[in-house]
């Protein structure tokens, strides 16, 4: 088990790793370098922004993700408008069928509660219980051809000693498209979880069966493990201060691409990060 700070050091200890000891495998005939049974703890998991030069993570894609979890939807399009090739993994209908994480937690109909709501209720009830588990896996045919399939199986959340600490399992992960962006969307699940239930923030843990790199970023991937870990930053995200204040950034990105205007006086520091970090309109982060 690899202990990290930040999810700057987690990108380039694993970048090394798979350049270094990945073994050569073909998935669908798709070249990678693979190593099996991953994982690694992040300590502080607010310290989720990849800023490694040269890396060009894009954090205007991590906040929009997480806006779009948050608004559990599965339409395509809010993401395309950041990046459009996301609408390689649409189906026929423009919906994500496997990777609409939000759908899967947030969902709730008139027979029952969402699973988050179930699982803050569990904590609730028993602070202590290890039956805390957001189940993410979507799909009941692993083998039917999709574009989409789910790569995150669970997520589970474990209170002790004040704080709450956050468990991932993932079936699949690419340590470039994959691991940066699901650290920032998961722990980011985790700190509002914690502020749910009143708890300090934990360690943030992940574990992937297959963590690999496919061919095409061989070279970026070994560029960033050639990086000189004393001059990597923190990439700290500000505290948030309210599950209120992440829900009402999550609409403000929704409104902001529909061209609508906001009263930037009720803007905590967070979402003034968020914005920022969106870069749509300077004017709204000020």
């Amino acid at each position: 088990m690899n202990t990290f700070s930040s999810s700057n050091h987690v990108q380039l200890a694993l970048c090394c790793s798979l350049m270094k000891h990945g073994l050569d495998a073909k998935p669908r005939g798709l070249a990678t370098k693979e190593l099996l049974g991953a994982s690694f703890v992040i300590t502080q998991p607010r310290n989720r922004l990849t800023t490694i030069p040269g890396r060009g993570w894009n954090a205007s894609l991590a906040v929009a993700e997480l806006a779009w979890n948050l608004r559990a939807e599965q339409s395509v399009e809010p993401l395309a408008f950041y990046v459009p090739r996301w609408r390689a993994f649409a189906d026929e209908h423009g919906q994500l069928r496997g990777s609409c994480y939000g759908a899967s937690i947030f969902q709730q109909t008139s027979q029952a509660p969402s699973q988050w709501q179930q699982v803050r209720a569990l904590l609730r009830d028993d602070p202590q219980s290890r039956r805390a588990v957001l189940s993410l896996r979507r799909e009941r045919d692993v083998s039917a051809p999709t574009n989409d399939l789910s790569c995150t199986n669970t997520i589970q959340f474990i209170a002790r000693e004040g704080r709450l600490h956050a468990f991932v399992n993932m079936r699949s992960n690419d340590v470039i498209w994959g691991v940066p962006y699901d650290v920032f969307l998961f722990s980011t699940l985790q700190e509002l979880m914690a502020l749910e239930l009143h708890l300090d923030l934990g360690h943030y843990h992940h574990y992937a069966s297959s963590m690999h790199v496919y061919q095409r970023h061989f070279k970026l991937a070994k560029s960033i493990a050639e990086s000189d870990v004393s001059k990597l930053d923190h990439g700290n995200m500000p505290a948030i201060e309210s599950v209120e204040s992440a829900i009402r950034f999550a609409n403000m990105e929704a409104g902001i691409r529909a061209g609508k205007s906001f009263d930037c006086s009720v803007k905590t520091h967070y979402e003034k990060k968020c914005l920022e970090l969106l870069k749509l309109s300077p004017a709204l982060a000020a």
